[in-house]
This record gives structure tokens, C-alpha cells and sequence, in this order.
């Protein structure tokens, strides 16, 4: 509201242009304390009202002589917040049977109350503070509403702000790992590294990289660990053939610091199920699935790499760097526990992890069919000494 507006706002507006009532009513409030304005009309009441008033008083025979539909207009178009009252000095009390004027009067001007005369001056005073006091609350619903429409204006302009800043680090962040895989590539090939190991690493980049585009998607508030599934398998599917690795679970949200891990991991497994387990086979296939418990407080999740109809496995003699990705990085970023187990029928992983706020959802199908050829799968070998 502005200043002439807050200098008004327990204004009291008296029309009574018949007799002496207005300058009776006047006297009264202003011996009570009360800032009394007498209008001379209904335009003038009217003005006064939109620079600010608490209340107006107004004497039955004004509404019925004059016209009152711009008062009327003025009422419907008043602000959510304001509900302004008017006590209308009425010759005939009683109900409508009596007064039927009162009941059209109410449906006109909103906010309306009958004082009948000839009235005591306490009464007066009474009835005119009531009517303030409701016009005060209105005043604190309105200062709340601009404060909440203020927070709610700042809030997105934050949200904007951060939405800017976050595009910016994805974008340098892309950048930084692809200038990161141009770098390694380099010096492995200048150092003479075998073209295995720069493949490898190459790969562990890009799978980092899918993964960060899950999370950019999402602005960084987390993801859904079906997508992360998704994302890191992908490239292993259109390879091999969609039916080679199958996929299910229900709708699990991890944090940002989880869904990398989980990828990671993932590309881990796929990567050594391709060389060494059931998918370096033409008949071998994997199989991913994950749940959530039961029950209140936090959900526990439990997700299970199964590998079938590979080669036999024998345990490996030595623990790769994936395996200690999977072993002790997985299992930090989750809070949880994970294990790889080496029967001879297959690797089996097993994670099982804790997550806050975590719901349950229904099962995720797997995703559809590639229509791009299937690559022709390696050799069949009698057994494999698989090095994560």
C-alpha cells in the first residue's frame, strides 16, 4: 500500500448529508480517539474509500436516493485481502420482513452491518472499533501476502540464477572430461601403453560422462537409478543384443555422489562379463535386478549382477582396480555393503545399501528391442580367470 494509503487506513467516512448525523456521528468518534472524515456524497465517499479508508458510515436514505453502483464496483474490485466494511444507519431495524432494503444493500456492498437509530453514542464507538479491528487483520493478511509473494518472486529468481549457474558447470565440466580423455589418450600413446589399456580407460571416461548427462538432465538433484542402468548398459547392448543383458527393478531416486558410483560399477561388470564372462560367450547373458524392503524409516536396497551360461569362472588371482572400485568405492558412496562372489557358473555381484527417503515404485520394464544389428559376439572359451 502506498504512502497515502497506510496515512488512511483507520479512517472513519461518514456520508450523512441529511440533518445533523453526520456532525453527531463525527463528535462521538473523534471524542473516542477516531480520525472521522465527512464525505459529501457518494463519488466523494467513493474517492475517499480508494485513497484509503477503515470504514465507512453511511445513513439508509443515501442508498436509497442516490445511485450507489459505483461504490458497488469499487467493492467487487477490491484486492483478495480486503473484505472493507460499511455500517449503513438504518430508520427500521429487524429482519428483512422489515427492512427489505437491508438484504439488497448486504448483496451490493459486501461487508455490510446495521446500526439503527436513534443509537447510543457507546454503541456507535462499539461497532466502529469492531469494524476496525477486522480492517487491521485485513491489513496483516495483505503485509503477509506480499511478504510470501516477495519470498515466492525471490525464490525464482534464485532458482533461475541457480539454474544458469549449474548449466555453466555442466557445460565446463563436459568440457574438462573431454579435454581429460584427449589428455590421457595422448600420453598413453606417446608412453607406449598397450592399445588395451587406453580403451579401457577411454571407456571409463565416457561411461563417467553418461552418467554426468543422467545428472545434468535431472539439474543435479539426483536420479533415477533405472536411468543410470540404462545409460551405462547401453552401449554393452547395442553390441550384443538387447536380450543379452535384462533389466528390472521398481523407481529408486539415488543422490547425485550414488548414481556415479552405481555407473561406474556397472560399466565395471559389463565390461569384464564381455571379455572374460557370459558375454564373451554367443549363448551367455546377464541378468540385473534390484529391490526395495518393506517396512517404515529408511529403505534398504538390494541389487543383484547375475551372470548365466558363460564360461566357467575361476576365482582371479589378483584384485583388479575395478574390483576395488566396485568393492570399496561402491560401498562408501553407498553406505552399504558390496560383494562379488566367483562361482563357477558365473559372477554374481551383490549390493545391498541403505537410502533415506527412498519409495517404492513399480517395476521398471526393460528397455525395448535395438533395431541396430547385433556385433558378432568373441569366440567361446573353455573357462575364464575373470580381473576386475
Amino acid at each position: 500500500m502506498n504512502a497515502a494509503t497506510a496515512s488512511g487506513s483507520e479512517r472513519v467516512l461518514i456520508l450523512a448529508p441529511y440533518g445533523r448525523d453526520a456532525v453527531v456521528a463525527a463528535a462521538v468518534l473523534q471524542e473516542a480517539g477516531l480520525h472521522a472524515e465527512v464525505c459529501t456524497d457518494l463519488n466523494a465517499l467513493r474517492r475517499a474509500c480508494e485513497s484509503g479508508a477503515g470504514v465507512a458510515l453511511i445513513v439508509e436514505e443515501v442508498l436509497h436516493n442516490e445511485d450507489y453502483a459505483p461504490l458497488a464496483h469499487w467493492v467487487d474490485a477490491q484486492p483478495p485481502w480486503s473484505d472493507f466494511p460499511i455500517i449503513v444507519l438504518a430508520q427500521r431495524g429487524g429482519g428483512l420482513e422489515r427492512n427489505p432494503g437491508a438484504g439488497r444493500f448486504g448483496r451490493a456492498l459486501g461487508n455490510v452491518s446495521f446500526l439503527e437509530r436513534p443509537f447510543h453514542p457507546t454503541t456507535l464507538v462499539s461497532i466502529i472499533q469492531t469494524a476496525l479491528r477486522g480492517r487491521r487483520r485485513q491489513y496483516e493478511a495483505r503485509d503477509r501476502l506480499e511478504t510470501l509473494r516477495a519470498a515466492v518472486v525471490r525464490q525464482h529468481q534464485d532458482q533461475v540464477h541457480q539454474r544458469l549457474l549449474i548449466n555453466e558447470l555442466n557445460h565446463r565440466v563436459k568440457n574438462t572430461l573431454a579435454t581429460v580423455q584427449s589428455i590421457v589418450t595422448q600420453a598413453l600413446r606417446g608412453g607406449g601403453a598397450p592399445q588395451s589399456t587406453r580403451d579401457a580407460l577411454t571407456a571409463r571416461i565416457v561411461a563417467l560422462s553418461k552418467a554426468h548427462d543422467v545428472l545434468t538432465n535431472e539439474q543435479w538433484s539426483g536420479a533415477d537409478l533405472s536411468e543410470i542402468v540404462t545409460q551405462a548398459l547401453q552401449p554393452f547392448r547395442l553390441g550384443l543384443g538387447e536380450e543379452r543383458i535384462a533389466t528390472r527393478g521398481p523407481k529408486v531416486r539415488l543422490e547425485p555422489k550414488t548414481a556415479i558410483a552405481i555407473a561406474l560399477a556397472l560399466h565395471e561388470l559389463a565390461t569384464n562379463a564381455v571379455k572374460y564372462g557370459a558375454l564373451s560367450t554367443s549363448e551367455g547373458r546377464v541378468d540385473f535386478q534390484w529391490n526395495l524392503s518393506k517396512g517404515r524409516g529408511p529403505r534398504e536396497l538390494t541389487a543383484l549382477w547375475r551372470e548365466i551360461d558363460g564360461p566357467r569362472v575361476n576365482p582371479p588371482s589378483r584384485v583388479g582396480f575395478g574390483t576395488r572400485l566396485i568393492e570399496r568405492g561402491l560401498a562408501a558412496d553407498l553406505n552399504g555393503e558390496v560383494r562379488i562372489d566367483y562361482p563357477a557358473d558365473g559372477v554374481i555381484c551383490t549390493i545391498r545399501a541403505r537410502l533415506e527417503g527412498a519409495d517404492d515404485g513399480e517395476p521398471v520394464e526393460p528397455p525395448r528391442r535395438s533395431s541396430l544389428r547385433r556385433a558378432e559376439p568373441p569366440g567361446p572359451q573353455a573357462s575364464a580367470s575373470p580381473t576386475l
